[in-house]
């Protein structure tokens, strides 16, 4: 039997997607004294920006995100100063789920950009996160440089690498694969790595079977005209769930206690974050121009891969739907992918 391996990155995490980004279940407080800690630290993350607004004071507001397509709305809210003078948006990079979890526990930080598994995982295992809203869809593709390779199913004794163990790409992945009679660490060999690298790796001709998301989808084809796209996970998704669905994959949240405590900032903060995310849609040029100048990424790259993010705003509440069919298909695959079981209705916001 071959075994999942994990590479240990060397370059840092750029744009992870949502959609590519996850959480193993060993990161997550297990036991109910790690849980409760948590928990007690989670909720006195909007204490401060509380506090702060009643002394009439500015608030500021920490928000806890990768080098990924939801991040750069954000950049154009703070670069734009949508929520006003009052507030100061600080934005805390995290390049791997772990930093993320970690983040959410120490109660320094208000909102973070989540990948959709590791949003239920966290709310699974009892912390009070609560997603904001679904920012990001689609943007994962199967790449390789095999002129070949048609259908999943050659991918048998085949060597395939995911960016991060447990991250929606991932799971995904690997039930695309069962989907085709194949088990991943069994008839397929998964190496994890980061985004940055895979891409890297698959451009020099190193690999020839990666999933990867945009930009590095992007990157990859520019740097190696052998590389080329198998297969649309938007597309494969339609083949299960019908023509009319598409892939969740990253959204924004924060948590309870911060909702109640900051309810008209999280209202303004939605609304400003959708006429963003237009915003970057509608501007690429522009939008790439801050993500090389405030996330040390090639402007010219982001720009090109823009339109392929799948950026599209919804609140969570409206995409429970969507969101209901993607957790009970991991679910019934793997439910630990999830924490256990699919999110009751506690943890989505309604605007």
């Amino acid at each position: 039997m071959k075994k999942s391996k994990l590479l240990i990155g060397l370059a840092a995490v750029a744009m992870l997607a949502l959609t590519a980004c996850q959480g193993s279940g060993g990161s997550i407080a297990e036991t109910e004294a790690e849980t409760k800690a948590a928990a007690e630290s989670s909720e006195n993350g909007g204490a401060e920006a509380e506090e702060d607004a009643g002394n009439g004071e500015g608030v500021v507001l920490k928000l806890a995100v990768p080098k990924a397509p939801p991040t750069l709305p954000l950049l154009h809210m703070a670069d734009a100063g949508l929520l006003g003078d009052n507030v100061k948006m600080e934005l805390d990079i995290w390049d791997a789920p772990e930093q993320l979890i970690a983040m959410v526990q120490d109660g320094e930080h208000d909102m973070f950009a989540f990948p959709l598994t590791v949003a239920a995982k966290l709310y699974n295992k009892g912390l009070p996160v609560r997603l904001t809203n679904v920012n990001t869809w689609g943007v994962t593709y199967f790449i390789t440089t095999d002129p070949k390779l048609t259908e999943w199913s050659q991918l048998k004794g085949k060597t395939v690498y995911v960016p991060l163990q447990s991250s929606p790409p991932d799971a995904l992945t690997q039930f695309f694969l069962n989907e085709a009679g194949l088990k991943a660490g069994e008839d397929v060999e998964i190496v994890y790595s980061t985004t940055a690298e895979i891409s890297q790796m698959m451009a020099a001709g190193k690999i020839e079977y990666a999933t990867l998301i945009e930009p590095q989808v992007t990157a990859a084809k520019m740097n190696n005209d052998q590389v080329r796209v198998a297969f649309s996970f938007e597309d494969e998704w339609k083949k299960v769930k019908g023509e009319d669905s598409i892939v969740p994959n990253a959204g924004l949240g924060t948590t309870e206690s911060f909702i109640s405590e900051n309810a008209e900032l999280v209202t303004e903060f939605e609304a400003a974050y959708e006429e963003s995310l237009n915003w970057v849609l509608e501007h690429p040029a522009d939008a790439a121009a801050l993500a090389e100048e405030k996330l040390g990424l090639k402007a010219a790259l982001v720009e090109k891969a823009i339109p392929n993010m799948g950026l599209i705003y919804k609140n969570a509440a409206d995409a429970k739907t969507d969101l209901d069919g993607f957790y009970q298909l991991l679910n019934d695959f793997d439910p630990s992918m999830i924490g256990g079981k699919v999110p009751d209705e506690g943890m989505y916001y309604s605007k």
